[in-house]
């Protein structure tokens, strides 16, 4: 994948995967933390060797994803999460770069309230075995 907009029907399946392999939910004490991003809204820290971004697309992946801006190597950036309406869930899949080429990798995601609590995400990991060796940290903030 390369560029800012893309399509993610295939990643339907794959947004599974990584939530049951490798992707990571937290709570607790990341509870207090998330709860300043507020509701309909997601962090992204980019704290892996590389820099990533953020596609919205509705649940079933049935629409032109909408990409954010990149966020750099070591920084957050928060985003609006974007509301298809009709109380459709909003797939939010985080994109890494690689940092010698455009070439991009999926790093992993999950579908969403989109006017639900907020999300941290933390890309983490390295850009190693064709992004393989990245992960996805997930930071959900308490619901009333």
């Amino acid at each position: 994948m390369s560029g800012k907009s893309v399509s993610l029907r295939a990643v339907t399946t794959v947004v599974g995967a990584a939530l049951a392999a490798g992707t990571l939910l937290s709570s607790g004490s990341a509870q207090a933390a998330t709860a300043s991003i507020g509701a309909g809204r997601v962090q992204l820290c980019a704290q892996g060797n590389y820099a990533a971004y953020l596609v919205f697309n509705t649940a079933q992946q049935d629409l032109q994803g909408t990409a954010t801006s990149t966020v750099a190597q070591g920084s957050c950036q928060t985003f609006g999460i974007v509301n298809y309406g009709g109380g459709r869930q909003t797939s939010i899949s985080v994109i890494g770069r690689y940092n010698t080429s455009n070439d991009t990798f999926y790093v992993g995601g999950l579908n969403v309230d989109p006017t639900g609590g907020g999300w941290k995400f933390f890309a983490q990991g390295t850009t190693g075995h064709a992004g393989t060796d990245s992960k996805l940290v997930i930071e959900a903030s308490p619901r009333s």
